[in-house]
C-alpha cells in the first residue's frame, strides 16, 4: 500500500524570528527552548513507531506539533497536524503510520540541522 503525504513545503526549516519572538530575544533561552525539543525527538520518534497504538500514536503527533509550533518549525508541525488529524478520522494501519512516521522523522531531522546552526550561530555571536 502506497500512502501519499501532502505537504506544502514552503518557508525556512525553522523560523528564527518566531523563535525569537517566543523567547523575548533571549538567546539563552532560545537554546534552552531548542535543547529541550531535541532531548524530546528520541521519545517522540519511539512514540511514533508504526506499531503504537493509533490513539496513543495520535497524541504523540499531537505533542509534536504544539512543540515544532512553539520552535517556529511549521513544516513539522503542520505534517504533525496532518497525522494527528489522519489517526481521529479512522484507526490508521501500521502502512500509514509508517508513511508518516518516515517523513516526520525526516523533517525532525532537518529540524535538529536547523538547530544546530542556531546554536552555532548563538555560540559565534557570544564571541563577539
Amino acid at each position: 500500500m502506497d500512502v501519499s503525504i501532502p505537504l506544502h513545503q514552503q518557508g525556512p526549516v525553522l523560523d528564527k524570528a518566531h523563535l525569537e519572538r517566543m523567547t523575548g530575544g533571549d538567546q539563552e533561552l532560545a537554546l534552552e527552548v531548542l535543547g529541550l525539543f531535541r532531548e524530546q525527538v528520541e521519545l517522540w520518534s519511539k512514540l511514533l513507531q508504526p506499531s503504537t497504538e493509533t490513539l496513543d500514536w495520535g497524541n504523540a503527533a499531537h505533542s509534536v506539533k504544539g512543540s515544532a509550533r512553539g520552535i517556529g518549525a511549521w513544516q513539522l508541525g503542520e505534517l504533525c497536524g496532518q497525522a494527528e488529524e489522519a489517526s481521529k478520522a479512522h484507526p490508521l494501519s501500521r502502512d500509514e503510520k509508517r508513511a508518516f512516521y518516515e517523513a516526520i522523522t525526516t523533517e525532525m531531522q532537518s529540524v535538529i540541522g536547523e538547530i544546530a546552526v542556531i546554536e552555532h550561530h548563538y555560540a559565534l555571536a557570544s564571541l563577539r
